[in-house]
């Protein structure tokens, strides 16, 4: 029987000799595709999932997995750029600043490893010396206040007031001409006061007396004993 001419559904059936071609086409095709061995160019390639036997590359580096161990000198010059861009581009303080300007270049080895080096100043064991800003220095620094009346120009008293911030050591230094009354008093805000202690002098003398652990901002010393000298100091230290 001849395939010539025969139609099935109005389409032509194909000969026989041609449908084998196309039937060994697939599956040579089909071969391609499984075996493992052949190779496929295309432009843009889509997929829900991929599984490879061997590893893939892109751009002519292999791709990395995790775990794979990184040689940081192939990234170092990029990472190096990065970073430099970032600390410029940064908030960063002067005492930073400072700390950077006494660090020579990155050097890494031939094994990939990063040193540094610290060119000055250090001390003799080696420990870099930088001097701390004068912001930090303020804040670590005592501060005080003081004042005195003479007998013949004291006719209210005398009040001294400190604003010592976060420092909590407080000492206060007193001495009065004659009998009287000192308060030492605390405060949130300059305004309203907190009899914290009270010293009672029956004649004249002076003292210190320290208190740990103050955490009001405000700290005052007064007394009401007219017609004496008197001398304050209060002292506020971290």
């Amino acid at each position: 029987m001849s395939w010539r001419g025969l139609r099935y559904k109005g389409t032509e059936v194909l000969r026989s000799t041609e449908w084998n071609a196309v039937v060994d086409s697939l599956n040579d095709l089909y071969g391609m595709l499984t075996s493992g061995f052949g190779k496929i160019n295309v432009d843009t390639l889509y997929a829900r999932m991929a599984s490879f036997e061997e590893r893939p590359e892109v751009d002519g580096r292999v791709v990395l997995l995790d775990g794979d161990p990184i040689n940081i000198a192939q990234l170092y010059d990029t990472a190096k750029q990065q970073i430099t861009d970032a600390v410029n581009n940064s908030n960063a303080t002067s005492y930073l600043a400072d700390i950077r300007g006494q660090i020579v270049k990155i050097s890494i080895d031939d094994y990939g490893r990063v040193g540094i080096k610290i060119v000055e100043p250090v001390d003799n064991a080696g420990r870099v010396l930088v001097a701390a800003p004068s912001e930090l220095l303020a804040e670590l620094s005592p501060v005080s206040a003081s004042n005195s009346l003479t007998a013949s120009n004291n006719a209210y008293g005398l009040a001294v007031m400190l604003n010592k911030g976060g420092r909590p050591y407080v000492d206060v230094y007193y001495s009065l001409g004659g009998a009287g009354n000192i308060y030492v008093e605390v405060s949130l805000d300059g305004s309203t006061w907190r009899v914290l202690d009270t010293i009672t002098l029956t004649s004249g003398g002076s003292g210190i007396k320290t208190y740990q652990g103050i955490a009001y901002p405000y700290v005052r010393v007064r007394t009401d004993a007219t017609g004496i000298d008197v001398y304050f100091e209060i002292v506020a230290a971290r």
